[in-house]
């Protein structure tokens, strides 16, 4: 908890200096251009939005992280003093002795958490403001520890046996709205100098983008960042400045600058828009892992208009929520660390037998390494043990590996049919490239004939929208192996969306059950 408060405050005033110094890409000049440089200005979107997608690419902490993190300092501090109280209490009926105490204590340390959760303790908004995160903290422990003490005096028969919780109550208060408070500060610190920022850019022209401009601008000092606005239009009705900036671009130019720096939300301000153009946008960025939202007045269906948030001052509607984000991301991050470690000390003496094999049936490095397509499109570097020649390894995957290839070494045919040459990928998901099922990774150059992945299925990026995975729904359906025509792309590219829109910690595991199965029924991977 000492480390906790020492990173709550420390101070960020250079960062603060250097954020306010620092001039977005797309604010407009702060004098009118002269005329003979309009024409440049108006061909420099697409500069504009590589530029900021550079600016932008660097670590951030996100929301969910600070909610965990806050989480288990509270569970822990609740555990401590319920254990601390319950065992020092001078009352015979609620004497424990020290395992006991312990697992009451972590128990009810868990109800708390859920408990908290439930009502929104842990979410960005309450965080960042201290007098809502306290008003939650109050009613989540008058709750939870209110409960517990009326259930331990019923149990007991003496009314006394409720005064260690309501002692334990009175202590962890302060030191849990302590944790909040300085919580709440560092939110603020952190948002100011853009560690912790909620990106967004909108789609739309003239002064259709103006009003959402504004909102954002308006609570920029919340951690809300403009990252520019995009229209493939180029007549009157989208303008090269509004609102005092340079338009990005257009649709594509989008999509490359989110892929660089990682948008959160993009927001579709045109108005009327009419369903069969909504649907073509949402389409085209549907490759995105963003939330995508759309103005009120749009031509949609009403069952999606159900589906709505507030930016400020406007109402939107949603059209898609990320997928895995927030608690999810974090639930399943941690599933794969706890997972991926075990196999990684049971399967010790398979990988250092898979080892020694290729080392003594051929010259050549026992590991190889590809670049693959990773989260959001990005390049992620993946290791296999080597399963051909050394001379005649293929980092690009250019040239995929038929049935009887002489470049696969005798070791090699065994350990691709078993898929004991990705074990090495567990180490990837320790590293946090790869999770334990997603859709498999495809090194970057990989073709179907000769045509890359891309070029056969447009929806092909859209598979990126989580991280890649040893496993998936695609390989246990019976879909894993060499992809020699479009139509089995097709199909392994079905089954990934699937499982992205499905996603679930249960759908995950039951992934990772059905896999065994899978690597022996499968005839077509050599």
């Amino acid at each position: 908890m000492v480390v906790y408060f020492c990173w709550i405050q420390v101070p960020a005033l250079p960062a603060i200096r250097q954020e306010k110094q620092r001039r977005s890409p797309f604010a407009a000049p702060r004098q009118a251009p002269a005329p003979g440089t309009l024409r440049a200005i108006a061909a420099r979107p697409a500069g504009q939005a590589l530029s900021l997608g550079q600016q932008l690419d660097r670590p951030r902490i996100r929301p969910h992280v600070i909610g965990l993190a806050l989480a288990l300092l509270e569970m822990t501090v609740l555990l401590i003093v319920l254990a601390a109280v319950l065992l020092l209490t001078p009352v015979p009926a609620s004497a424990m002795v020290p395992s006991v105490a312990l697992m009451f204590g972590g128990g009810v340390a868990l109800w708390v958490a859920a408990v908290m959760r439930a009502l929104g303790g842990y979410g960005f908004r309450t965080l960042r403001s201290a007098r809502r995160s306290l008003g939650v903290l109050v009613v989540g422990l008058a709750l939870t520890l209110g409960a517990a003490a009326l259930a331990q005096a019923v149990l007991a028969g003496d009314p006394a046996a409720a005064s260690p919780l309501a002692l334990a109550a009175a202590i962890a208060l302060p030191l849990a709205a302590g944790l909040r408070l300085a919580t709440s500060l560092r939110i603020r610190r952190l948002a100011k100098t853009g560690a912790l920022e909620h990106r967004i850019a909108i789609v739309g022209g003239a002064d259709e983008v103006v009003p959402v401009i504004r909102e954002i601008e308006r609570d920029h000092h919340r951690g809300r960042r403009f990252c520019g606005f995009f229209d493939d239009r180029r007549d009157a009705r989208s303008p090269t400045v509004v609102a005092g900036r340079h338009k990005g671009g257009r649709l594509d130019d989008l999509i490359a600058m989110a892929r660089k720096a990682e948008i959160d939300t993009v927001v579709i301000a045109l108005r009327r828009v009419s369903h069969r153009r909504l649907m073509e946008l949402a389409t085209r960025l549907s490759v995105l892992p963003v939330d995508l939202r759309v103005m009120l007045d749009a031509d949609i269906p009403e069952l999606v208009r159900k589906r709505r948030s507030r930016m400020g001052g406007l109402e939107l509607i949603d059209l898609y929520r990320r997928p895995i984000h927030g608690w999810d991301a974090a639930i399943k991050r941690g599933f794969d660390l706890v997972v991926a470690s075990l196999a990684i000390v049971l399967l010790a003496p398979v990988m250092l037998a898979c080892a020694l094999a290729v080392r003594l049936n051929s010259p050549g490095p026992v590991l190889f390494r590809q670049k693959r397509h990773g989260f959001n499109n990005r390049p992620v570097w993946v290791w296999k043990f080597r399963s051909m020649h050394a001379d005649r390894c293929d980092a690009s995957a250019v040239n995929a590996v038929r049935r009887d290839d002489d470049r696969v070494t005798a070791v090699g045919r065994v350990l691709r049919r078993s898929s004991l040459d990705e074990l090495p990928q567990l180490f990837n998901v320790l590293g946090g490239a790869l999770s334990l099922v997603g859709p498999r990774p495809h090194a970057t150059s990989a073709r179907t004939g000769d045509m890359i992945y891309d070029q056969v299925i447009a929806a092909y990026s859209a598979r990126h929208k989580i991280k890649p995975g040893i496993t998936g729904w695609a390989q246990v359906k019976g879909w894993r192996g060499e992809l020699n025509s479009p139509e089995k792309l097709r199909r392994r590219i079905e089954h990934d969306l699937y499982y992205i829109e499905h996603w679930s910690i249960w759908f995950d595991i039951k992934i990772l059950l059905r896999t065994p199965w899978a690597l022996i029924t499968t005839r077509n991977a050599y």
